[in-house]
């Protein structure tokens, strides 16, 4: 019987598990969010029985799932105040047209000094399972989906054929969950849309979706036992 000692395990390679291929996380959080302005940063709320604000316990999990990862944080509203909670935990950038740009302008500032051709980019709105982005630098470009209702009907959803996204529109029953991956020609295509100022006041969903239109790929992803919520309001953390 052939001797297996020379046998070694397969490096796993993914984007953000090693050192070799480093993943850069984008977490735009600059907006105002017009039903929380009123009681500060929504970011900064902090999530029940964790001991963190909504914003710590998304870095929580991106680093629990790939410690090698670079996160970019885009503040905003009541920038000083979330400065001050981050400090020394991740990179910070600022957006201080917060007011008069859309999330579309934090997310390019953040590319301006990203390091890395592997970008996921996380609304900072969200409260998810590690689970839930487990699997996403394994499948090449993609964006993470919800069909079980975990979002709600006036968020914007996608079509998906043969676990593909073909299309970024309002009123489908498939929710995007503001969580997705880009790599390859997909991030050159997203990067060059966010640059030219014209485009880059396009909300996100937009630009996907002229990418989509140039026979770019973007995989559909959805996890059996991933959690995740999107806060709107304070009661949404006690639900």
């Amino acid at each position: 019987m052939a001797s297996n000692r020379f046998t070694t395990q397969i490096k796993n390679n993914h984007p953000g598990l090693s050192p070799e291929k480093p993943l850069t996380v984008i977490i735009p959080i600059a907006g105002i969010g017009n039903r929380m302005k009123s009681y500060g940063p929504k970011c900064l709320l902090e999530v029940p029985k964790k001991n963190k604000s909504i914003i710590e316990e998304i870095i929580s999990s991106i680093k629990n799932t790939y410690p090698h990862s670079d996160i970019i944080v885009c503040v905003g509203f009541e920038a000083d105040k979330v400065i001050k909670s981050l400090l020394g935990k991740v990179r910070i950038v600022e957006n201080r047209d917060y007011g008069q740009t859309n999330i579309t302008e934090s997310i390019r500032l953040c590319m301006n000094v990203c390091m890395s051709n592997h970008v996921m980019i996380v609304y900072g709105d969200l409260i998810f399972s590690p689970s839930a982005i487990s699997e996403m630098t394994r499948h090449g470009s993609c964006a993470l989906v919800d069909s079980k209702l975990r979002f709600k009907d006036s968020e914007i959803g996608v079509n998906v054929v043969d676990k593909k996204v073909t299309n970024f529109a309002y009123g489908l029953d498939t929710k995007w969950a503001h969580i997705i991956f880009l790599e390859n020609e997909e991030l050159k295509f997203f990067k060059k849309q966010c640059a030219e100022k014209r485009k880059s006041k396009l909300y996100p969903f937009e630009i996907f979706n002229k990418m989509l239109d140039k026979g770019l790929t973007i995989a559909a992803i959805e996890p059996r036992n991933m959690r995740i919520k999107e806060i709107d309001s304070s009661r949404d953390l006690f639900e």
